[in-house]
């Protein structure tokens, strides 16, 4: 019986390795040095704004007309586009693109008709206080203000509310700073386009024709420039020809490249959970992934692409130093320094852009990882106590139920918040900070399903994959490093609850077989946030498969 059983486990085991470098394999694979790479789901939001520009030689013509179909036929039932509850932004942009569709038929004025009936709801419903997506403050009164000019007008109770939030977004970043090439609002140049100087700006465009990785700014460049932009033209008609490639001619990313974005989580994800890239079958994926890495880290710290769209940001600066430094700990290699994230200290916390509207939790967790991925931290931050600033910071923000339930500015589940600040903070050598970890595995260990042994924070939705992949991340990490107060009783319930978690997932893992199935799970809402909410598939699949391994590899326990 035993043996039966580990030859099962070994079986399950090698599966996952196999699911792994697979992953891996297709990574690398469209690691690009002109486009980049990196795979991203569908954005109803860029795609709307592609689908809004016209042919240069016939103005009466779309020049991108997959896109501008795609659009129609991806409208949801309700009239909107995106994933609830985030409808708000893509549905402008979409009603936007119908409106200003240069062949205004049946079809066409029907369908904006439902978005905006879908809008009037939706807005009258909408609190802008608890909201959170990527620029949306000036997003929102950019569109309003377009369609206002069309002749469509929405009033809502928190429209000035809105407004407020508009101007003092504008006050701490004004639209100027956009050509110094430090503001992130290159990233959502669509709100500033009618006053752009884009002679001022051409020095920004990424080597690969984009603007702000941005299929919505790298469009808008294009409606609103005096010149055609053939580079930029070039990179979406590539982007629309990926899609084709897949069977969704015309849609777009909600960014593009991610490379390094995509590259330093998954890496991470499979480190962190012990996977040992000792095998010969993956010393060339590795070695290509690492390199990627490496040379997209400089002294200013590094950004989601090696092929530079947007501001080096904090995020993955912190994520690419803690991944190359956890696999240098593996391989018995030299550690990479820690000066870039010098950039992104502040007095109370680390910042992911300059002159940023919120504080990200999930950043400061990054950034306290790599500054934990070495033995010996520089000067500078032991001077600025930089490490127990985050701590600090992470503690005195928790909730009373042991979660953080501030709104994070790049994922909408509390379960990724959670499971970032665990991995970070139990990699401090004080205990005392380990320990305060405890009211967080309660909250975990609290809210798992009865139902099915998964996790969700829409627990009447049913448990997903990805959330699941996070609590399991979090139980692993402390039962792996136990802390103080963990009495037996509670070690028991972490390995009960580490088992029905990895079970829930388990009876998905044949659904797991690519990141092409994995995009079509219902069991994967998108959580990240964008413009819009969005899937980076292969992040969430490295989660899983991380989790899994770790559990069937501590299965092998051969008899004596």
């Amino acid at each position: 019986m035993v043996i039966s059983s580990i030859k099962q486990s070994q079986s399950r085991l090698a599966l996952i390795q196999d699911m792994i470098l697979a992953l891996l394999e297709e990574m690398v694979a469209d690691y690009d040095e002109k486009w980049g790479g990196g795979k991203m789901s569908a954005a109803a939001y860029d795609t709307a704004w592609v689908a809004m520009v016209r042919d240069p030689h016939n103005p009466e013509q779309l020049a991108f007309p997959d896109s501008f179909n795609w659009l129609v036929r991806h409208q949801s039932k309700d009239g909107s586009w995106g994933y609830p509850p985030q409808t708000i932004v893509p549905t402008l942009a979409g009603l936007l693109a119908l409106l200003k569709a240069p062949q205004q038929t049946e079809l066409t004025r029907y369908a904006a008709k439902r978005a905006e009936t879908h809008l009037r709801t939706a807005l009258r419903q909408w609190s802008v206080a608890n909201y959170e997506s990527v620029a949306f403050e000036i997003l929102v009164p950019k569109h309003l203000e377009e369609l206002e000019n069309l002749g469509v007008v929405f009033e809502f109770p928190d429209k000035a509310e809105l407004l407020k939030i508009y101007h003092h977004k504008l006050s701490l970043c004004s639209p100027e700073l956009i050509y110094s090439g430090k503001s992130g609002l290159i990233h959502s140049l669509e709100a500033f386009a009618p006053c752009i100087d884009f002679q001022r700006l051409k020095p920004l465009q990424a080597s690969n024709g984009s603007y702000g990785i941005s299929p919505a700014a790298t469009a808008a460049v294009l409606i609103h420039s005096s010149e055609w932009d053939k580079a930029a033209a070039d990179w979406l008609t590539h982007l629309s020809n990926q899609a084709s490639r897949t069977g969704d001619p015309g849609a777009m990313p909600n960014a593009y490249p991610i490379d390094v974005f995509e590259g330093s989580w998954v890496l991470y994800n499979l480190l962190h959970a012990g996977f040992a890239f000792t095998d010969k079958a993956f010393s060339s994926v590795l070695q290509k992934l690492q390199a990627w890495l490496q040379e997209s880290l400089n002294p200013q710290g590094a950004s989601s692409t090696r092929i530079v769209g947007l501001p080096r940001d904090g995020d993955d600066t912190g994520m690419i130093i803690a991944a190359l430094n956890l696999l240098a700990k593996q391989a018995g290699m030299k550690t990479v320094g820690l000066d870039p994230l010098q950039n992104f200290e502040r007095d109370t916390h680390f910042c992911c852009f300059q002159m940023e509207r919120h504080i990200s939790l999930s950043v400061n967790a990054h950034v306290l990882t790599g500054l934990l991925s070495v033995p010996n931290p520089p000067d500078w931050v032991v001077k600025n106590n930089s490490i127990n600033k985050v701590v600090d910071y992470f503690y005195s923000t928790r909730n009373s139920d042991g979660y953080w339930s501030q709104p994070d500015t790049w994922h909408i589940s509390p379960y990724y918040v959670a499971a970032r600040a665990t991995i970070a903070l139990s990699k401090h050598p004080n205990p005392v900070v380990r320990n305060k970890l405890q009211p967080t595995v309660e909250w975990v260990l609290a809210t798992q399903s009865a139902k099915d042994g998964g996790w969700s924070m829409n627990s009447s939705q049913g448990s997903t994959l990805e959330e699941t992949a996070y609590a399991l991340q979090i139980l692993n990490t402390v039962k792996q490093k136990p802390l103080e107060k963990t009495l037996p009783t509670t070690q028991t319930r972490l390995s009960q609850a580490i088992r029905r978690g990895v079970d829930y997932l388990r009876q998905y893992l044949d659904e797991l077989s690519s990141t092409t199935e994995i995009a079509r799970n219902s069991k994967l809402p998108f959580l990240w946030r964008g413009k819009e909410l969005y899937l980076p598939l292969r992040i969430v699949f490295s989660a899983v498969l991380a989790v899994l391994y770790q559990a069937f590899a501590s299965e092998q326990i051969l008899p004596r």
